[in-house]
Protein backbone atom coordinates (compact mmCIF):
# COMPACT_ATOMS: atom_id res chain seq x y z
CA UNK A 1 0.00 0.00 0.00
CA UNK A 2 2.80 2.23 0.89
CA UNK A 3 4.22 1.57 -2.57
CA UNK A 4 1.38 2.74 -4.46
CA UNK A 5 1.05 5.84 -2.75
CA UNK A 6 3.97 6.62 -3.24
CA UNK A 7 3.75 6.13 -7.12
CA UNK A 8 1.06 7.76 -7.18
CA UNK A 9 2.01 10.63 -6.04
CA UNK A 10 5.23 10.97 -8.36
CA UNK A 11 4.37 9.24 -11.45
CA UNK A 12 3.16 12.30 -13.09
CA UNK A 13 6.50 14.42 -12.21
CA UNK A 14 8.93 11.54 -12.78
CA UNK A 15 7.65 9.82 -15.62
CA UNK A 16 5.79 12.70 -17.53
CA UNK A 17 2.05 10.33 -17.43
CA UNK A 18 -0.72 9.40 -14.87
CA UNK A 19 -0.43 5.86 -16.44
CA UNK A 20 3.05 4.05 -16.49
CA UNK A 21 1.45 1.81 -19.22
CA UNK A 22 1.89 4.83 -21.62
CA UNK A 23 5.92 4.37 -21.51
CA UNK A 24 5.89 1.16 -20.08
CA UNK A 25 8.08 -0.53 -17.19
CA UNK A 26 11.41 0.09 -16.89
CA UNK A 27 14.67 -1.09 -14.71
CA UNK A 28 13.64 1.57 -12.56
CA UNK A 29 10.16 1.63 -12.46
CA UNK A 30 9.49 -2.36 -13.05
CA UNK A 31 6.21 -3.99 -13.34
CA UNK A 32 5.20 -5.06 -9.59
CA UNK A 33 3.16 -8.29 -9.03
CA UNK A 34 0.83 -8.91 -6.48
CA UNK A 35 -0.52 -12.43 -6.09
CA UNK A 36 -3.48 -13.09 -3.78
CA UNK A 37 -3.42 -17.30 -3.58
CA UNK A 38 -6.23 -19.18 -2.27
CA UNK A 39 -8.40 -15.70 -1.59
CA UNK A 40 -11.09 -16.90 0.07
CA UNK A 41 -8.78 -17.38 2.94
CA UNK A 42 -8.19 -13.48 3.14
CA UNK A 43 -11.68 -12.74 2.98
CA UNK A 44 -14.23 -15.15 4.74
CA UNK A 45 -16.46 -13.39 6.45
CA UNK A 46 -17.30 -14.17 10.75
CA UNK A 47 -19.74 -14.01 12.22
CA UNK A 48 -20.50 -13.58 16.28
CA UNK A 49 -20.12 -11.01 19.05
CA UNK A 50 -17.22 -12.25 20.75
CA UNK A 51 -13.92 -10.76 21.18
CA UNK A 52 -12.12 -13.30 18.68
CA UNK A 53 -14.79 -13.22 15.87
CA UNK A 54 -14.60 -9.39 15.96
CA UNK A 55 -10.89 -9.37 15.84
CA UNK A 56 -11.29 -12.17 12.48
CA UNK A 57 -13.46 -9.79 11.30
CA UNK A 58 -11.78 -6.56 11.30
CA UNK A 59 -9.21 -8.54 9.94
CA UNK A 60 -11.15 -9.53 7.25
CA UNK A 61 -12.63 -6.19 6.18
CA UNK A 62 -8.94 -4.70 6.16
CA UNK A 63 -7.49 -7.43 3.55
CA UNK A 64 -10.59 -6.52 1.31
CA UNK A 65 -9.97 -2.78 1.51
CA UNK A 66 -5.85 -3.06 0.60
CA UNK A 67 -6.66 -5.44 -2.57
CA UNK A 68 -10.03 -2.81 -3.34
CA UNK A 69 -7.08 -0.24 -3.30
CA UNK A 70 -4.22 -2.54 -5.02
CA UNK A 71 -6.78 -3.75 -8.09
CA UNK A 72 -8.57 -0.19 -8.77
CA UNK A 73 -5.32 2.17 -7.96
CA UNK A 74 -2.45 -0.29 -9.00
CA UNK A 75 -2.90 -0.47 -12.58
CA UNK A 76 -2.04 2.92 -13.27
CA UNK A 77 1.17 2.75 -11.97
CA UNK A 78 2.36 -0.63 -13.29
CA UNK A 79 0.82 -2.92 -9.84
CA UNK A 80 -0.29 -6.17 -11.04
CA UNK A 81 -2.90 -7.87 -8.60
CA UNK A 82 -4.07 -11.25 -9.48
CA UNK A 83 -6.27 -13.12 -7.40
CA UNK A 84 -6.82 -16.87 -7.33
CA UNK A 85 -9.50 -19.20 -5.61
CA UNK A 86 -10.73 -22.67 -6.66
CA UNK A 87 -14.46 -21.00 -6.82
CA UNK A 88 -14.66 -17.18 -7.31
CA UNK A 89 -18.31 -16.55 -5.90
CA UNK A 90 -18.89 -13.63 -3.93
CA UNK A 91 -18.01 -15.34 -0.86
CA UNK A 92 -14.56 -16.02 -1.77
CA UNK A 93 -13.82 -13.10 -3.01
CA UNK A 94 -16.20 -10.06 -2.44
CA UNK A 95 -17.70 -8.75 -5.96
CA UNK A 96 -16.58 -5.06 -5.06
CA UNK A 97 -13.31 -6.60 -5.81
CA UNK A 98 -14.32 -8.95 -8.44
CA UNK A 99 -16.00 -7.31 -10.85
CA UNK A 100 -13.22 -4.16 -11.45
CA UNK A 101 -10.90 -6.92 -12.12
CA UNK A 102 -10.23 -6.42 -15.74
CA UNK A 103 -9.44 -10.01 -16.97
CA UNK A 104 -10.90 -13.04 -15.82
CA UNK A 105 -9.88 -16.75 -16.46
CA UNK A 106 -11.61 -19.79 -15.23
CA UNK A 107 -10.51 -23.84 -15.35
CA UNK A 108 -13.23 -26.46 -15.22
CA UNK A 109 -16.56 -25.54 -13.73
CA UNK A 110 -18.78 -28.09 -12.61
CA UNK A 111 -22.01 -25.49 -12.45
CA UNK A 112 -22.74 -22.46 -14.96
CA UNK A 113 -23.12 -20.27 -11.58
CA UNK A 114 -19.62 -21.12 -10.72
CA UNK A 115 -18.41 -20.07 -14.89
CA UNK A 116 -20.34 -16.75 -14.30
CA UNK A 117 -19.10 -15.42 -10.87
CA UNK A 118 -15.30 -16.35 -12.79
CA UNK A 119 -16.25 -14.77 -16.18
CA UNK A 120 -19.51 -12.91 -15.51
CA UNK A 121 -22.75 -13.04 -16.73
CA UNK A 122 -22.05 -12.75 -20.61
CA UNK A 123 -20.57 -16.37 -20.66
CA UNK A 124 -23.93 -17.95 -20.79
CA UNK A 125 -24.24 -16.24 -24.16
CA UNK A 126 -21.60 -18.24 -24.98
CA UNK A 127 -22.42 -22.21 -24.09
CA UNK A 128 -19.67 -23.43 -26.44
CA UNK A 129 -16.67 -21.59 -24.63
CA UNK A 130 -18.32 -21.91 -21.15
CA UNK A 131 -15.89 -23.64 -18.83
CA UNK A 132 -18.38 -26.48 -17.96
CA UNK A 133 -17.62 -27.96 -21.00
CA UNK A 134 -13.86 -28.64 -19.89
CA UNK A 135 -14.68 -31.69 -17.77
CA UNK A 136 -12.53 -34.00 -19.53
CA UNK A 137 -9.11 -34.98 -18.82
CA UNK A 138 -8.40 -33.92 -22.56
CA UNK A 139 -8.61 -30.40 -20.95
CA UNK A 140 -6.31 -30.42 -18.53
CA UNK A 141 -4.93 -27.05 -18.09
CA UNK A 142 -7.34 -25.49 -20.52
CA UNK A 143 -8.58 -22.32 -19.35
CA UNK A 144 -11.24 -19.63 -20.61
CA UNK A 145 -10.35 -16.28 -20.75
CA UNK A 146 -12.10 -12.79 -20.43
CA UNK A 147 -10.80 -9.59 -21.83
CA UNK A 148 -12.02 -6.14 -20.97
CA UNK A 149 -12.47 -4.62 -24.42
CA UNK A 150 -12.62 -7.88 -26.56
CA UNK A 151 -16.24 -9.29 -27.33
CA UNK A 152 -16.92 -13.33 -26.52
CA UNK A 153 -14.29 -15.77 -24.90
CA UNK A 154 -10.78 -16.97 -25.60
CA UNK A 155 -9.51 -20.54 -24.51
CA UNK A 156 -5.62 -20.93 -23.16
CA UNK A 157 -3.90 -23.92 -22.15
CA UNK A 158 -1.45 -23.49 -19.89
CA UNK A 159 1.23 -26.59 -19.82
CA UNK A 160 2.14 -28.40 -17.01
CA UNK A 161 5.59 -27.28 -15.10
CA UNK A 162 7.06 -29.76 -12.81
CA UNK A 163 8.43 -28.46 -9.10
CA UNK A 164 11.99 -29.20 -10.35
CA UNK A 165 11.31 -27.03 -13.79
CA UNK A 166 9.88 -24.06 -11.85
CA UNK A 167 12.83 -24.04 -9.30
CA UNK A 168 15.09 -23.86 -12.37
CA UNK A 169 13.27 -21.40 -14.04
CA UNK A 170 12.74 -18.96 -11.31
CA UNK A 171 16.91 -19.62 -10.18
CA UNK A 172 17.17 -18.87 -13.85
CA UNK A 173 15.47 -15.58 -13.95
CA UNK A 174 16.32 -14.29 -10.65
CA UNK A 175 18.57 -11.71 -11.70
CA UNK A 176 15.56 -10.04 -13.56
CA UNK A 177 13.65 -9.05 -10.70
CA UNK A 178 14.22 -6.20 -8.27
CA UNK A 179 13.03 -4.32 -4.75
CA UNK A 180 10.46 -2.06 -6.51
CA UNK A 181 10.37 0.23 -3.40
CA UNK A 182 14.24 0.25 -3.68
CA UNK A 183 13.75 0.75 -7.44
CA UNK A 184 11.86 4.14 -6.61
CA UNK A 185 13.78 5.12 -4.23
CA UNK A 186 16.74 5.34 -6.26
CA UNK A 187 14.80 6.98 -9.25
CA UNK A 188 14.17 9.38 -6.74
CA UNK A 189 17.36 9.96 -5.91
CA UNK A 190 18.22 10.49 -9.39
CA UNK A 191 15.52 12.84 -9.90
CA UNK A 192 16.14 14.75 -6.62
CA UNK A 193 12.11 14.75 -5.87
CA UNK A 194 10.68 13.82 -2.76
CA UNK A 195 7.28 12.87 -3.22
CA UNK A 196 4.51 15.13 -0.89
CA UNK A 197 3.19 11.48 0.31
CA UNK A 198 6.31 9.37 1.29
CA UNK A 199 5.57 9.91 5.32
CA UNK A 200 4.21 6.45 6.52
CA UNK A 201 0.53 7.81 6.46
CA UNK A 202 -2.47 5.79 8.37
CA UNK A 203 -1.27 2.49 6.60
CA UNK A 204 2.42 2.16 8.08
CA UNK A 205 5.56 1.91 5.84
CA UNK A 206 3.87 -1.45 4.63
CA UNK A 207 1.21 -3.82 4.54
CA UNK A 208 0.56 -7.53 3.81
CA UNK A 209 -2.19 -9.67 3.74
CA UNK A 210 -3.09 -11.61 6.90
CA UNK A 211 -4.80 -14.62 7.24
CA UNK A 212 -7.83 -14.98 9.29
Amino acid sequence: MALRRRQSSVIRDVLGVKNMWHVGPSRLWPLTVVLVDEGHTFFREYKGSDAETKRLSALTAENARLVEDLVKKGRSVGILTILISQKTTGDAIPTFIRDVCPVGLSFAQKTVEAAVAALGDDIRNWPDASPVTLQDPAYVGVAVMAMQGRPGFTRIRTPYVSDADAARIAEATSHLTADPALCLDALLDTTGHTPPGDDEGPDGPAASLAKP
